[in-house]
């Protein structure tokens, strides 16, 4: 895996990330054990960046790739989101909102 780094943070993330919007059934329905093998998976072979949101599934694609990276040392991959949105047109930036999902 080839690793870049993020912007001026020094990260060095892998050059390909996960997308997990097909955790949360984006493209239809996944079983939930396919999708944590799959994360596993992208861990396996040097994917340590993983994009997520809310708005995958109503938070099922946070959840499931949170039940796949238990137990992985927090120090070994980085998460991406995205706050604020919640449904195809339901957006909330207000401050209370983006610190209770935090």
């Amino acid at each position: 895996m080839k690793y870049r780094t993020l912007g001026k943070t020094g990260f060095q993330v892998s050059a390909i990330s996960y997308g997990a919007s097909p955790l949360g059934g984006g493209f239809g329905t996944i079983d939930e054990s396919e999708g944590i093998r799959s994360v596993q998976y992208s861990l396996d072979n040097g994917i340590n960046l993983f994009d997520t949101s809310p708005l995958y599934g109503i938070t099922r694609s946070e959840t499931i790739l949170g039940k796949a990276l238990n137990g992985v040392p927090r120090d070994s991959y980085y998460l991406c989101s995205k706050v604020g949105r919640y449904g195809p047109a339901d957006f909330d930036f207000s401050v209370d909102t983006v610190t209770q999902s935090v």
